[in-house]
């Protein structure tokens, strides 16, 4: 009898240790396959101390998409990217960032989605989306540095440059890079700005380091891709010389896609704090932005309150 009971206690305890490992080794595999897992089960729950406010209720609605497409940002890791936004959104409400490879792609998302934000660059959505696009609404302007604006300039190693013997390296495409040349060179005629021969980089920076290599003789970048050459290559620096500026070109913007009055305020109060968060503030500057600007036709989606107390701290609406 004792030596079945030592039998059955010895059985069950083994049985124990087994539950006991195997409960062990899933925790292991779940902070080593999803590092975040802690961080996500601390940050989902605050999210209904913000949509409280708002009324919104996101327990029970499926994720708002956030889509993102940008030729000039390089989004080759796409994966940093939506983690970031992700872990900072998921603290406002049921949202996730969906960053976009192709361009064809998106445009059907932003035709065929439905409840949905969508963040390009300004001239993508004025070159392919007209005014009839009633169901679309420009939300907010990207800022950096208080500005909604930027410029392209050509940046080269020699103050004299043929345009017709040349190689420009630029980010984004070769339409792009060629309507940007043209408000550049207005006296040149369109058969002679489509003999200009593009090379496609990824970022603004390669285009810069392929003048530097001799892959290019030109490069169409901007003021803040030649100052991070500078902190990065001074040797290629040096022997920059900035030769041409382009017209102001509008940076980012977000655009929303919904009927939904409670949708778009919780997700326009998550975009104005952005800056005041450190996930915010990593996740907007991935997208070369330092914050958002509302629009002023939409700026009564938010309770006053809300839009006085960023006023009154230097927001996104401060613009000088």
């Amino acid at each position: 009898m004792r030596s079945k009971k030592r039998i059955i206690i010895g059985t069950t305890i083994s049985v124990g240790l087994k539950k006991r490992c195997v409960g062990l080794f899933f925790i292991a595999c779940s902070l080593v396959c999803c590092p975040n897992f802690g961080l996500l089960a601390e940050t989902i729950p605050s999210s209904n101390t913000y949509n409280h406010s708002l009324n919104v209720d996101s327990s029970t609605s499926p994720r708002i998409k956030i889509y993102f497409y940008d030729p000039e940002i390089n989004t080759a890791r796409n994966l940093v990217l939506k983690n970031t936004w992700d872990t900072y959104l998921y603290q406002f409400g049921s949202y996730e960032f969906q960053p976009v490879d192709s361009s064809n792609d998106f445009e059907q998302l932003v035709r065929n989605e439905e409840n949905a934000a969508f963040i390009m660059a300004e001239w993508f959505y004025s070159s392919l989306f007209s005014s009839q696009d009633n169901d679309l609404e420009l939300a907010f302007n990207g800022l950096l540095n208080g500005r909604d604006t930027y410029q392209k300039i050509l940046v080269s190693h020699d103050n004299i440059i043929d345009l017709e013997k040349v190689t420009i390296a630029c980010s984004g495409t070769k339409k792009r890079a060629k309507s940007v040349l043209r408000s550049i060179y207005p006296e040149l005629s369109l058969s002679q700005i489509e003999k200009i021969k593009i090379l496609l980089v990824p970022k603004d920076i390669d285009a810069l380091m392929a003048v530097g290599y001799g892959l290019a003789d030109m490069a169409l970048s901007t003021e803040v891709g030649l100052s991070k050459m500078a902190l990065l290559n001074q040797n290629i620096y040096k022997d920059m010389v900035v030769l041409k500026a382009s017209k102001p070109l509008r940076r980012s913007v977000l655009i929303f896609k919904s009927s939904n009055k409670e949708l778009k305020a919780s997700l326009a109060y998550a975009l104005m704090n952005m800056s005041k968060h450190p996930n915010g503030q990593q996740a907007i500057n991935l997208l070369g932005l330092d914050e958002w600007k509302i629009v002023d036709s939409l700026s009564t989606l938010l309770p006053k309150n809300i839009m006085d107390d960023t006023h009154k701290n230097g927001g996104h609406n401060n613009d000088n």
